[in-house]
Protein backbone atom coordinates (compact mmCIF):
# COMPACT_ATOMS: atom_id res chain seq x y z
CA UNK A 1 0.00 0.00 0.00
CA UNK A 2 1.15 3.48 -1.16
CA UNK A 3 1.81 6.19 2.01
CA UNK A 4 -0.22 8.79 2.12
CA UNK A 5 1.03 11.84 1.06
CA UNK A 6 1.27 13.61 4.50
CA UNK A 7 2.91 11.40 5.78
CA UNK A 8 5.96 11.69 2.58
CA UNK A 9 5.76 15.55 3.24
CA UNK A 10 6.28 15.55 6.99
CA UNK A 11 8.99 12.85 6.46
CA UNK A 12 10.84 15.35 4.14
CA UNK A 13 10.10 18.34 6.41
CA UNK A 14 11.24 16.43 9.27
CA UNK A 15 14.61 15.45 7.42
CA UNK A 16 15.21 18.85 6.14
CA UNK A 17 14.85 16.65 2.43
CA UNK A 18 14.02 20.44 0.55
CA UNK A 19 14.14 18.74 -3.23
CA UNK A 20 11.93 16.14 -1.66
CA UNK A 21 9.36 18.21 -0.35
CA UNK A 22 9.27 20.53 -3.06
CA UNK A 23 8.55 17.17 -5.30
CA UNK A 24 5.94 16.39 -2.98
CA UNK A 25 4.18 19.83 -3.07
CA UNK A 26 3.77 19.80 -6.58
CA UNK A 27 0.81 17.16 -6.30
CA UNK A 28 -0.30 18.48 -2.70
CA UNK A 29 -3.93 19.61 -2.85
CA UNK A 30 -3.62 20.52 0.55
CA UNK A 31 -0.08 21.44 2.43
CA UNK A 32 -1.73 21.11 5.75
CA UNK A 33 -2.98 17.56 5.55
CA UNK A 34 -2.44 16.08 8.94
CA UNK A 35 -0.06 12.53 8.73
CA UNK A 36 -0.83 9.78 10.53
CA UNK A 37 -0.10 11.17 13.86
CA UNK A 38 -2.34 14.12 13.24
CA UNK A 39 0.60 16.62 12.64
CA UNK A 40 1.08 18.83 9.51
CA UNK A 41 4.32 18.69 7.57
CA UNK A 42 5.18 22.26 8.64
CA UNK A 43 4.64 21.50 12.38
CA UNK A 44 7.25 17.98 12.16
CA UNK A 45 9.23 20.11 9.95
CA UNK A 46 13.17 20.21 10.86
CA UNK A 47 13.33 23.89 12.92
CA UNK A 48 16.55 25.33 11.75
CA UNK A 49 15.94 25.16 8.40
CA UNK A 50 13.65 28.27 7.07
CA UNK A 51 13.92 27.14 3.57
CA UNK A 52 11.85 24.02 4.44
CA UNK A 53 9.06 26.43 6.16
CA UNK A 54 9.30 28.77 3.29
CA UNK A 55 8.42 26.17 1.03
CA UNK A 56 5.23 24.88 3.00
CA UNK A 57 4.31 28.27 3.59
CA UNK A 58 4.48 29.33 0.69
CA UNK A 59 2.54 26.72 -0.61
CA UNK A 60 -0.05 27.89 2.18
CA UNK A 61 0.66 25.96 5.13
CA UNK A 62 -1.11 27.72 8.21
CA UNK A 63 2.02 28.96 10.26
CA UNK A 64 -0.81 29.43 13.50
CA UNK A 65 -1.87 25.74 13.47
CA UNK A 66 -1.63 24.21 17.16
CA UNK A 67 -0.80 20.69 18.50
CA UNK A 68 -2.43 19.22 21.30
CA UNK A 69 -0.32 21.40 23.81
CA UNK A 70 -1.99 24.39 22.07
CA UNK A 71 1.82 24.94 20.57
CA UNK A 72 1.96 26.78 17.22
CA UNK A 73 5.30 25.96 15.31
CA UNK A 74 6.29 29.99 16.53
CA UNK A 75 6.24 28.31 20.01
CA UNK A 76 8.71 25.23 19.24
CA UNK A 77 11.66 28.06 17.35
CA UNK A 78 11.14 30.22 19.79
CA UNK A 79 11.62 28.16 22.19
CA UNK A 80 14.76 25.90 20.84
CA UNK A 81 16.24 29.49 19.54
CA UNK A 82 15.96 29.39 15.91
CA UNK A 83 15.94 33.00 15.12
CA UNK A 84 15.74 32.53 11.57
CA UNK A 85 12.72 30.52 11.54
CA UNK A 86 10.78 32.57 14.08
CA UNK A 87 11.52 35.35 11.17
CA UNK A 88 10.13 33.46 8.84
CA UNK A 89 6.90 32.57 10.04
CA UNK A 90 6.26 35.91 11.00
CA UNK A 91 6.92 36.88 7.26
CA UNK A 92 4.35 34.88 6.53
CA UNK A 93 1.56 35.91 9.37
CA UNK A 94 2.46 33.81 12.22
CA UNK A 95 0.92 35.59 15.32
CA UNK A 96 3.34 36.61 17.85
CA UNK A 97 0.47 36.78 20.10
CA UNK A 98 -1.00 33.01 20.15
CA UNK A 99 -1.23 31.37 23.44
CA UNK A 100 -0.43 27.88 24.21
CA UNK A 101 -2.63 25.57 26.56
CA UNK A 102 -0.82 26.80 29.54
CA UNK A 103 -1.19 30.80 28.41
CA UNK A 104 2.60 31.19 27.12
CA UNK A 105 3.55 33.91 24.48
CA UNK A 106 6.45 32.10 22.63
CA UNK A 107 8.33 34.95 24.05
CA UNK A 108 7.40 33.19 27.43
CA UNK A 109 9.18 30.24 25.87
CA UNK A 110 12.38 32.04 24.27
CA UNK A 111 12.70 33.90 27.80
CA UNK A 112 12.37 30.99 29.67
CA UNK A 113 15.11 29.38 27.50
CA UNK A 114 17.22 32.39 27.81
CA UNK A 115 17.19 32.94 24.01
CA UNK A 116 17.95 36.50 23.92
CA UNK A 117 18.32 37.13 20.01
CA UNK A 118 14.93 35.71 19.61
CA UNK A 119 13.42 37.45 22.49
CA UNK A 120 15.21 40.42 21.41
CA UNK A 121 13.27 40.45 17.78
CA UNK A 122 9.59 39.48 19.13
CA UNK A 123 9.80 42.63 21.36
CA UNK A 124 11.74 44.85 18.79
CA UNK A 125 9.94 43.72 15.01
CA UNK A 126 6.33 42.27 16.66
CA UNK A 127 3.46 43.57 18.68
CA UNK A 128 4.20 40.56 21.34
CA UNK A 129 2.45 41.66 24.70
CA UNK A 130 5.54 41.54 26.93
CA UNK A 131 3.45 41.90 30.04
CA UNK A 132 1.38 39.28 29.29
CA UNK A 133 0.63 36.88 31.80
CA UNK A 134 0.16 33.00 31.21
CA UNK A 135 -2.52 31.16 33.40
CA UNK A 136 0.34 30.76 36.32
CA UNK A 137 0.48 34.90 36.25
CA UNK A 138 3.98 34.65 34.94
CA UNK A 139 4.97 37.55 32.27
CA UNK A 140 8.07 36.69 30.02
CA UNK A 141 9.94 38.56 32.61
CA UNK A 142 8.83 36.30 35.38
CA UNK A 143 9.84 33.45 33.37
CA UNK A 144 13.28 35.09 32.57
CA UNK A 145 14.06 35.78 36.34
CA UNK A 146 12.74 32.24 37.46
CA UNK A 147 15.10 29.96 35.20
CA UNK A 148 18.16 32.51 35.81
CA UNK A 149 18.35 33.92 32.15
CA UNK A 150 20.38 36.91 33.71
CA UNK A 151 20.58 38.50 30.01
CA UNK A 152 17.78 38.13 29.17
CA UNK A 153 16.34 39.64 32.11
CA UNK A 154 18.60 42.58 32.12
CA UNK A 155 17.49 43.16 28.19
CA UNK A 156 13.95 43.03 28.96
CA UNK A 157 14.48 45.43 31.64
CA UNK A 158 15.90 48.02 30.19
CA UNK A 159 14.47 47.21 26.72
CA UNK A 160 10.79 46.64 27.44
CA UNK A 161 9.81 49.37 29.80
CA UNK A 162 6.37 51.03 28.70
CA UNK A 163 5.10 47.77 27.94
CA UNK A 164 1.62 46.52 30.42
CA UNK A 165 2.95 44.56 33.09
CA UNK A 166 6.15 45.05 32.51
CA UNK A 167 9.03 44.43 35.57
CA UNK A 168 9.03 47.69 37.62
Amino acid sequence: MAQPLADLMSAAAARGELERLEELLRGAPNVDLPNQFGRTALQVMRLGNPSIARALLRRGANPNLRDSTGFSVLHDAARAGFQDTVQTLLHFQADANIQDNEGNLPLHLAAKEGHLPVVRYLVQQTNTQVGHRNRRGDTPWDMARLYKREDVLQWLQSNARGQPGDPE
